[in-house]
């Protein structure tokens, strides 16, 4: 009897992580490939095609096939087509980009496509470290900070599928500038590129240093990489209040690259944030570390076709995003 997986795709500025699981989420295979993504989006759309295709092949030699595929990517996914809403940085004419009828027509199979925060939140709601949760937060803390949601079962959109920009709410009205355009977010003051920025100005500096520079610092010992770290964590912490105010969540989910590599960061903005909340938002509310690590992109992507497959939704659409 063939078996039936689900294919993820994890689009990054210079990976492609790509996968495959069962229904339930176990992973049968996993592998990454270079994105291209500085040449622009045929380059794109065609590592895109080629990782899709080994996931493909991979599903054949594990005696099953492809039921639905799935796609996290960066930027704003319109809720209804699956296409990319606005210009996206590091991915050169990614804007406007049909996504969903590209893969329908290399693959033949129901597509769905999905911001990467929101495949992630949604990986860690269905199978990781938010599993059985009934309203799920998730937060992402690299270079920037990513969000997520799951309410009621629901992964939380918006209007046009810009909804969780957990890095910009504003923090300091008229405080620091953003990479967005806006002044005070949170991610300028959390942010792995914001931090770093800090860091830089107090040794200094001229320009940034790296975020990994900064990180490896503060596990070296260095006390200002540390204070700076440190800041940022409990910037973090307290500014998440808002959001946990608005959702009100049972579990809290934090993962990213930093929090990988400093444990007291997760540390420092759970004690912040639970410092801020009202007593009704601490009832019941659990904070734990992401358990996808690196995988949680292509996962979730592949659990929202899965999902949506289970549910009809893509097959009464004919295919296309939810």
């Amino acid at each position: 009897m063939t078996k039936e997986y689900f294919a993820g795709l994890d689009l990054g500025g210079t990976q492609i992580k790509v996968g495959l699981c069962t229904p339930d989420g176990v992973e049968i295979w996993s592998d990454r490939f270079p994105s291209n993504a500085s040449l622009g989006q045929e380059a794109i759309l065609k590592a895109l095609e080629d990782a899709g295709n080994i996931a493909f092949e991979e599903a054949r030699k594990n005696d099953g096939e492809v039921g639905a595929l799935g796609l996290g990517t960066p930027g704003v996914v319109d809720p209804d087509k699956g296409t990319i809403r606005f210009p996206v940085a590091n991915l050169g004419g990614w804007h406007g980009t049909d996504i969903v009828g590209f893969f329908r027509e290399k693959f033949g199979v129901p597509s769905v496509v999905e911001n990467d925060a929101n495949a992630a939140a949604w990986g860690e709601y269905r199978s990781g470290a938010g599993k059985g949760a009934r309203n799920l937060l998730a937060a992402t803390v690299g270079t920037g900070i990513g969000g997520g949601a799951v309410i009621e079962g629901e992964l939380l959109k918006g209007a046009v599928g810009g909804a969780m920009e957990l890095g910009h709410i504003t923090w300091e009205p008229d405080g620091r500038a953003c990479n967005c355009g806006l002044i005070g977010c949170m991610e300028a003051y959390s942010g792995g590129w914001g931090m770093a920025k800090e860091w830089g100005r107090r040794l200094g500096n001229a320009e940034a240093p790296g975020v990994s520079d900064l990180v490896q610092a503060g596990l070296s010992g260095d006390s200002l990489a540390n204070e700076v770290l440190d800041e940022g964590a409990r910037t973090l912490g307290a500014g998440m209040m808002s959001a946990v105010h608005l959702l009100n969540p049972d579990v809290i989910v934090i993962g990213g690259g930093i929090i990988d590599a400093r444990p007291r960061h997760l540390e420092l903005i759970e004690e912040s944030l639970r410092s801020h909340l009202l007593p009704k938002a601490l009832a019941d509310l659990t904070v734990v570390k992401a358990k996808q690590g690196n995988r949680a992109g292509w996962i979730g992507a592949a659990l929202r076709a899965a999902h949506l497959i289970q549910t009809d939704d893509l097959k009464k659409s004919g295919g296309g995003n939810s």
